[in-house]
This record gives structure tokens, C-alpha cells and sequence, in this order.
């Protein structure tokens, strides 16, 4: 759903950890998930259950389609459409095609599980899982999906039961209020530091950011980090909106990408007095 999704802004310069937001839910009813991953002959326990609808269908772009993922710990609504880092889950892709038959059917297209929470990678693929799906919204997406046997994917054995019923969720949803049309203070912010780097002014930057951070910004590698960054930001950046609960704004910004226009989303977090730039994804 996010394409070229990349941390153009952290890391490079920035070395600084900051806390995600708070999970939300698209709906107070609470989520239900009964069953469990068995890895490798433990049980994991996946008690945590998410389901969003993608843009775009998989065979075909007007397809109805879903992920569902099990969990073993809670994600941040807008997080879910991104790698999930430390905890072991399953990920079902499901679509509603007739890419298969003469009348739309559900169909799984996409297998993706870590099967325990301090793996170091994910397993993609193999044979895809049984759907027993009750319903598929607007309010909640239910049913089952299960592995009457046990799978063997290179050396990884595994199966999973689950049954689940869960309101859908929104990655792209708000947060909290709804900014000015500029995007209030973190649009100045994110404004001010994309007109830093293409300047190649380390000084500005420095003002922008926290005193500790600002002593990192010395040296030859720093010079160098800040023509890296140039690359990989934008040009003729503008605020299209966006919201912010206090700690964290989302921007939707327009701006020139290797000599196109796109349309993206900008994450600042709220460090001391300043808004400092994060995450960013373009389509």
C-alpha cells in the first residue's frame, strides 16, 4: 500500500530512538482471536489481531483485499502496514477475485510468519491456508483461518488455527487533531529543515534540532551524511494537510522526486521544543 517507503530522515544524522504512537483502534469493540501458532513443536501465542483493506487489489487493482495479521504484541494502527519488528506473527493476505473462476471468490495470495519473537527473519510462501471467512465488513472482518496439517518450509515446521473477528483498521487514520492547512508548527518545522539541506547548511540543521543532537553534526561525515540526505529529499516540497496529537504529526506533503511529482507522508516526533522529521513514504 506504501510504496518506496524509506527512513530518509533518521539514522543519517539523527541517531535518537523515539516512541511510536499509541495504538488505536478503528472501533471500540474489542477484537476477539482464539488459537495459536505451532512453531517448530512450541506454541506461540498470537492473542492480538488486526485486519486492514488495502487500495489496491492483488491480481486486479479493483479487487477487494485484506491483510490479516495474528500477533504477539500490540501495533500501532498506522504501523500495520509496515514490517513488523520483534514480536512472532502471522500475515495472511486475502482478495475477493474472479481471477480464478467465472464469479468472484475469496482467495489467499500472500503467506508471511516469524515464529518467534527473537527470529531474524520471516517465512513467505508455501501452501497458503484454508479461509473460513464469516464476514468481511463494513463493521468487522470474522471467521477462520487454519493449516489442517503441519507445514515444512526449508527446515521450519508450523501450523496455525485461528479463529478471529475484528473491526477493520485504518493505517492511514489521523492522528488526534487535524492540522492548519500548513501543517501548524510541524509544517513549518518540516519546511524549514528540507530548505536546511538543500541549502547544505549544517548550522541551520543544528538550530533545528536538540543541543545533543546538534554536537553530533560535526566533521567530515557529517558533510557527507548531508549530501546523502539531499539525494534522497525532496524538492518544491508543500503541506497538503495533516494531524498531530502533541508528540507525533503526520504531514501529507506533495514535492519532486527524481524529477517527478509525488505525493507522500511525513512522520515528526516532538523532541524538547523541537519537531524533528523521522519517516517518510512517497508513492
Amino acid at each position: 500500500m506504501r510504496e518506496g517507503r524509506f527512513w530518509c530522515l533518521t539514522g543519517l544524522m539523527i541517531c535518537v530512538a523515539l516512541s511510536c504512537a499509541g495504538v488505536s483502534r478503528a472501533s471500540e469493540a474489542k477484537p476477539e482471536v482464539k488459537g495459536t501458532l505451532t512453531a517448530n513443536g512450541v506454541t506461540v501465542e498470537l492473542p492480538y489481531v488486526y485486519v486492514y483493506k488495502e487500495k489496491k487489489g492483488f491480481y486486479d487493482e479493483n479487487d477487494p483485499t485484506w491483510k490479516v495479521i495474528f500477533v504477539g504484541k500490540p501495533i500501532g494502527e498506522r504501523e500495520l502496514d509496515e514490517h513488523i519488528w520483534g514480536a512472532a506473527y502471522v500475515e495472511i493476505g486475502i482478495t475477493k477475485t474472479a481471477e480464478f473462476g467465472d464469479k468472484p471468490e475469496l482467495q489467499v495470495y500472500s503467506q508471511s510468519l516469524r515464529l518467534s519473537a527473537d527470529s531474524g527473519g520471516n517465512i513467505s510462501g508455501g501452501t497458503y491456508p484454508k479461509l473460513e471467512i464469516e464476514s468481511t465488513g463494513p463493521e468487522r472482518f470474522a471467521g477462520r483461518i487454519y493449516h489442517a496439517e503441519p507445514q515444512k518450509i526449508f527446515d521450519d515446521t508450523f501450523q496455525y488455527d485461528f479463529r478471529f473477528s475484528a473491526p477493520l483498521s485504518n493505517p492511514e487514520a489521523p492522528l488526534g487533531a487535524a492540522l492548519p492547512a500548513d501543517g501548524g508548527e510541524p509544517g513549518k518545522a518540516y519546511l524549514a529543515w528540507i530548505a536546511a539541506i538543500h541549502a547544505g547548511d549544517l548550522d541551520r540543521l543544528k538550530q533545528l534540532v536538540p543541543a545533543e543532537m546538534a554536537s553530533q553534526m560535526e566533521g567530515d561525515d557529517a558533510k557527507d551524511q548531508l549530501e546523502l540526505m539531499q539525494l534522497m529529499t525532496p524538492t518544491e516540497v508543500k503541506i497538503l494537510g495533516g494531524s498531530s496529537d502533541g508528540k507525533t504529526a503526520i504531514l501529507q506533503v506533495e514535492g519532486v522526486m527524481d524529477g517527478a511529482k509525488n505525493r507522500g507522508e511525513v512522520t515528526l516526533e516532538k523532541k524538547g521544543d523541537h519537531w524533528l522529521p523521522t519517516k517518510s513514504s512517497w508513492k
